[in-house]
C-alpha cells in the first residue's frame, strides 16, 4: 500500500497551472483525434507535450486515463500492471484485482495472452469513448514492452484512444494505422508558440505588456519553444528594466536554455538556490521529502514559493502535495550541483534512500541507493525487497539492479536469485557463467556459509536442467552434495502455478513435454529433497504433481495416483490453489479412467468446497465447474453440462488461454451438439493460442477433437490431418490417455487411420513410418479390455447385427445419411435402428449410446 502513493502520482493527469495559456487549437485536433485509433505527440524537451496533454485532459468530452511513465517502468510487468491501474477507474475498480494473478503467471504465459483478457476487459466494460494517454515514454527501452504495446493497439477496442508522448518516434510498430488515416500526428513545429499564443502567455500567464515588436523578438529567439518563453517571461516579470534586457540579449547564445536558466536561477536567493540544488536529487517529492534532503524544516514553505514564482515546477497531484521539476531544470541543476559540489550527490542521494526506506517506498529507496553508489546499502534494500519484486513478476527490474552492483558486494542468496531469474528469462549462458563463479565461491568457503550457496545452487541448477535439458551437468554436481544442507526459504517455496488447471500446463511442468529421462531426474531430485527434509517443501511437492500428471497420461494410473496421495495434504494444508486444484482434477480423471465414476465427481465437489475461501477462488472455482462438465460430457448428460458451463459465462467468440479448459469443455459440448461448425471455429483459435504458449499438452488435445469433429462431420480427410498432428506431439512423448480418454470414437478413428495408412504403404516402409504406425498400433491395443468383456447376453436384448453395424458407423463420426449410404438403407430405416438400439441399451441420446457401448465394449469383436 504505501508504494501506492508513488503510483498515484503516475496515474492522474498532472495539475495544469492556474495561470497557463490554453492550447484551443490544439486540443481541438486531440479531440477530433478520439475517433481514431492513435496520437502521436513527439517533440524535444520543453515543448509542452505534458502540459498540453494534462489541459486537454481536463476537457476532453472522452474520460482520459493517464499513465505518467519514467525510468523505473521500463520493466514489461510494470509497465502493464500500472497501466492496468490507470485504466481501472473507467473499466471496472475490481480491474486490478481480477488481472493480478494473470500478471503474475507471466512468465508461464506470453503477455500476449495476458493482454487478450485486458483487451477483452476494455471491449466489455470501457466507456462509450475513453482515451489513454501515455506520458513520456522515451523512458522506455525494452524491446518486449514496444512490441506488446504494438499487439494492444492492433487490437484495441474501436472506442478507445491511445495517446503517445515522447521527445522521439517511439520504437512501436505504428505505420499502419497512419495510412489509413487512424493516426494523428503532432510534432515540434506544430506545439510551438504561435504569435498570438506568445502574445496571450506573455500578457495573461507573466503580467507583462509587450509591444508587437518585442513579441516578434521573443518568438525569432525561442522560436515558439515553451519552456525557453516561459524562463525568458519569468527573467523579464522581475527584470528591474526588461527594455534592457530585449537590448543586451541579443538571442544568439549558443545554448539558450543553460542562459536563461543561469539568469533566472543567479537571481533567486541563496535560500532557494540551495534547496533547488540539494532536491534536485529527487525525481519526485514532497514536503518530508525535501526536508530529508535539503535539511531545512520548512520545504512546505519553500515549494509554494516556488510554485508561485512559476519555476518549472510541475504537480504531480490535485492536492499539490507531490511535484517534480521540469525535465530541463533538473538537467541544469544536476549538472551544476556536480559542478560545484561533485562529492555531495552521492550523500543526497544516501539521505534519499534512507528517507524513502523509512516510508516504505523501497522502489525508490533501491534507485537512490544505487544512485549514491553504495552498493552495501543498495543490496541491503534489494535484499529485504526481492520477494516483493519476485511476487510481481518483475524481472527485468531486478536484473537492471542486479547488474549495478559489483558481485562482492552482493549476498550468496541474492547472487543465487540473480542466477534463477536468468533462466527464467532464457539467458541460460550468462546463468551458467554466474553458476560456475558462485561454485568457485562456494569452494573457498566453509561450514554454513559454504552449505548455504550449496542449497541454493542445488535448486537453482535443477532449473537449469529442467530449463535446458541438460540433465547430466546437474547429476554430476548432486552427485558432489554433502548429506545435509540447509533449507533456503527463498528457493523452496516459490509458488510455480497461479492459473494453469494441470500443472503439466505450466513452465515448471515443460508445457507437457514428457522427455526421456525426465522421470529419472525427477525422482533423483525429490529422493534428495526427501534426504534432507525438505520433502513438504512447494517445489519438491511441484516436482512430484508434475510428475504424476505424467504418469497419468503414459497410462500408469497406480503410479500416478499413489503421488497423487503423496502431494494432496500439502497442497490442501499450504492452500495452495495452483498445486491442490490440479491435484483434485488429475485425481477425478483418474478415478473415471478406473470406471469409479461417482468418485470422480466426489473429487470434483469436495475440491470446489475447499477452494470457495481461496483468495483466488473465483478462478479455480471456474476451472472445477469445467472439469465437472468435461465428465457431465463423457457420461452423455449434455443437458448438465449445457448448465454448468452456462455459469461460467463464456465467449465463443473471445476465447482466452486463462480459461483453456472452460472453453475446450465447451468446444466439447458444440461437437455434441452437432454444432461442428462452431466447435471448430473455437478450437481453430484454442491451437493458435495453444501454439503462442508452446503448449504441447494443449496443442494434442486440440488437435485430437478437430479430428474428431471433423471424423463427425463425415470429413476424413482433415479428420486424419489433425489426427496426424496429434500423434507428431504424442508421439515423441508417449502420450497416451490423450486418446484413450476419447473413448469409442478415437477407437474407431484411429483404427480407420491404420487401415488407410497401411492401404497406401507401398515396397519397404521406412523407420519413421514403422515408428509412426507401432504408435498407433500401441495405442489400439490399450483400448482393449484388462478384464474379460461383459457378455453381450447381459443386455436385456442382445443387439442384432444391423443395429451393431449402424451404432458402428455412428461411432466412426457419420451422420444419418452416411450411414443409409453405407448400409444401404434409408435414412429413416437409420433412425429406427438406432431408436431400437437406445432402447435396448437404456439410453436416450447418441452420446449416450456410444458411452454404453463403450462400457459393454461392444466393439472389441469387430
Amino acid at each position: 500500500m504505501r508504494q501506492d502513493v508513488i503510483l498515484q502520482t503516475k496515474i492522474r493527469p498532472p495539475l495544469p497551472r492556474d495561470n497557463g495559456i490554453a492550447r484551443d487549437r490544439l486540443a481541438r485536433r486531440l479531440t477530433e483525434a478520439l475517433n481514431g485509433r492513435l496520437t502521436l505527440v513527439c517533440a524535444p524537451a520543453g515543448f509542452g507535450k505534458t502540459t498540453l496533454l494534462s489541459q486537454w485532459a481536463r476537457q476532453s468530452p472522452a474520460p482520459v486515463a493517464w499513465f505518467s511513465i519514467d525510468e523505473t517502468d521500463d520493466d514489461l510487468m510494470k509497465f502493464w500492471r500500472t497501466f492496468v491501474r490507470s485504466v481501472a477507474p473507467f473499466v471496472s475498480p475490481a480491474l486490478p484485482e481480477r488481472l493480478e494473478p494473470l500478471l503474475l503467471a507471466y512468465p508461464n504465459a506470453t503477455i500476449r495472452s495476458i493482454l487478450d483478457i485486458l483487451l477483452s476487459e476494455l471491449e466489455e466494460k470501457a466507456p462509450d469513448r475513453l482515451a489513454i494517454v501515455l506520458d513520456d515514454y522515451h523512458s522506455l527501452t525494452d524491446a518486449s514492452i514496444h512490441d506488446s504495446l504494438a499487439y494492444a493497439i492492433d487490437h484495441l477496442p474501436d472506442r478507445v484512444h491511445l495517446t503517445i508522448s515522447s521527445r522521439t518516434e517511439p520504437p512501436v510498430s505504428t505505420a499502419k494505422w497512419n495510412a489509413r488515416g487512424q493516426r494523428l500526428d503532432l510534432s515540434a513545429k506544430q506545439l510551438s508558440f504561435t504569435p498570438e499564443e506568445t502574445g496571450r502567455f506573455c500578457r495573461d500567464s507573466a503580467g507583462l505588456a509587450l509591444s508587437d515588436e518585442r513579441i516578434g523578438q521573443l518568438m525569432r529567439w525561442t522560436e515558439g519553444w515553451a519552456a525557453s518563453l516561459q524562463l525568458i517571461s519569468l527573467r523579464l516579470s522581475e527584470h528591474d528594466d526588461p527594455e534592457r534586457f530585449f537590448d543586451q540579449y541579443r538571442g544568439d547564445d549558443r545554448n539558450l536554455m543553460q542562459y536563461l536558466f543561469e539568469e533566472v536561477f543567479g537571481h533567486l536567493p541563496g535560500e532557494l538556490r540551495t534547496f533547488l540544488l540539494r532536491t534536485s536529487a529527487l525525481s519526485r517529492f514532497d514536503a518530508p521529502a525535501c526536508d530529508a534532503l535539503a535539511l531545512t524544516g520548512n520545504a512546505g514553505r519553500v515549494l509554494e514559493e516556488l510554485r508561485k514564482r512559476n519555476l518549472l515546477l510541475s504537480p504531480l497531484d490535485d492536492a499539490g502535495i507531490w511535484y517534480r521539476y521540469h525535465h530541463l531544470l533538473s538537467l541544469f541543476l544536476r549538472n551544476r550541483l556536480q559542478a560545484e559540489e561533485p562529492g555531495l550527490w552521492p550523500e543526497l542521494n544516501r539521505l534519499a534512500a534512507l528517507h524513502f526506506a523509512g516510508r516504505g517506498l523501497m522502489d525508490e529507496a533501491i534507485e537512490h541507493a544505487l544512485a549514491a553508489g553504495d552498493s552495501a546499502m543498495a543490496a541491503g534494500l534489494l535484499a529485504g525487497h526481492v520477494q516483493t519484486v519476485l511476487r510481481n513478476g518483475e524481472l527485468a527490474t531486478l536484473l537492471r539492479w542486479m547488474g549495478q552492483l559489483p558481485p562482492e558486494a552482493v549476498p550468496h542468496s541474492l547472487a543465487l536469485l540473480h542466477s534463477f531469474v536468468l533462466i527464467v528469462t532464457g539467458q541460460f549462458e550468462r546463468a551458467r557463467a554466474e553458476l560456475s563463479r558462485l561454485e568457485r565461491v562456494a569452494e573457498g568457503l566453509e561450514g554454513d556459509d559454504a552449505r548455504e550457496i550449496q542449497s541454493g545452487l542445488f535448486f537453482v541448477k535443477i532449473n537449469l536442467a529442467f530449463s535446458t535439458g541438460d540433465y547430466d551437468q546437474w547429476y554430476a554436481y548432486a552427485e558432489r552434495l554433502p548429506d545435509m544442507l540447509p533449507k533456503s526459504p527463498i528457493f523452496y517455496y516459490l509458488n510455480y502455478n497461479t492459473n494453469e488447471p494441470l500443472v503439466r500446463r505450466t513452465v515448471f511442468g515443460l508445457r507437457g513435454e514428457q522427455p526421456p529421462g525426465i522421470e529419472a531426474i525427477s525422482h533423483r531430485i525429490v529422493s534428495i529433497l526427501d534426504s534432507r527434509g525438505w520433502g513438504h517443501s512447494l517445489f519438491a511437492q511441484y516436482i512430484v504433481q508434475s510428475v504424476a500428471e505424467g504418469y497419468y497420461e503414459w497410462d500408469r494410473l497406480r503410479d500416478g495416483e499413489e503421488l497423487l496421495r503423496r502431494v494432496e495434504p500439502v497442497a490442501r494444508r499450504q492452500r495452495i490453489g495452483g498445486l491442490f486444484v490440479p491435484n483434485r482434477i488429475m485425481l477425478s480423471r483418474l478415478r473415471w479412467a478406473e470406471g469409479n465414476r461417482e468418485g470422480a465427481f466426489e473429487a470434483l465437489e469436495e475440491a470446489a468446497e475447499e477452494v470457495r475461501d481461496y483468495p483466488d477462488a473465483d478462478h479455480w472455482l471456474s476451472v472445477l465447474g469445467a472439469a465437472r462438465a468435461y465428465l457431465q460430457i463423457r457420461e452423455g448428460n449434455l443437458a448438465q453440462t449445457e448448465k454448468e458451463l452456462n455459469r461460467l459465462r463464456l465467449q465463443p467468440e473471445k476465447p482466452t488461454l486463462f480459461r483453456v479448459m472452460e472453453y475446450t469443455t465447451l468446444a466439447r459440448l458444440l461437437g455434441a451438439r452437432r454444432k461442428e461448425k462452431e466447435a471448430l471455429q473455437l478450437l481453430e483459435t484454442l491451437m493458435r493460442l495453444n501454439k503462442r504458449e508452446g503448449s504441447l499438452i494443449g496443442m494434442a488435445e486440440v488437435a485430437a477433437l478437430r479430428a474428431l469433429i471433423e471424423a463427425q462431420r463425415g470429413y476424413r480427410g482433415a479428420a486424419f490431418g489433425y489426427l496426424e498432428q496429434a500423434l507428431d506431439i504424442g508421439r515423441p512423448n508417449g502420450y497416451v490417455r490423450t486418446f484413450l480418454d476419447e473413448g469409442a470414437p478415437m477407437l474407431s478413428l484411429l483404427r480407420q487411420y491404420r487401415d488407410y495408412r497401411l492401404k497406401q504403404r507401398t515396397g519397404l516402409a521406412g523407420e519413421p513410418e514403422e515408428a509412426a504406425l507401432g504408435y498407433v498400433s500401441d495405442l489400439l491395443a490399450r483400448f482393449a479390455p484388462k478384464e474379460p468383456p461383459i457378455d453381450r447376453a447381459a443386455l436385456p436384448e442382445p443387439l442384432t447385427a444391423k443395429e451393431r453395424a449402424v451404432l458402428l458407423e455412428a461411432v466412426r463420426g457419420a451422420v444419418n445419411r452416411e450411414i443409409a449410404e453405407r448400409l444401404h438403407l434409408t435414412e429413416g430405416t437409420v433412425k429406427v435402428y438406432l431408436s431400437r438400439v437406445y432402447a435396448k441399451l437404456g439410453v436416450s441420446s447418441r452420446i449416450q449410446a456410444l458411452h454404453r457401448a463403450e462400457e459393454l465394449r461392444l466393439f472389441e469383436l469387430e
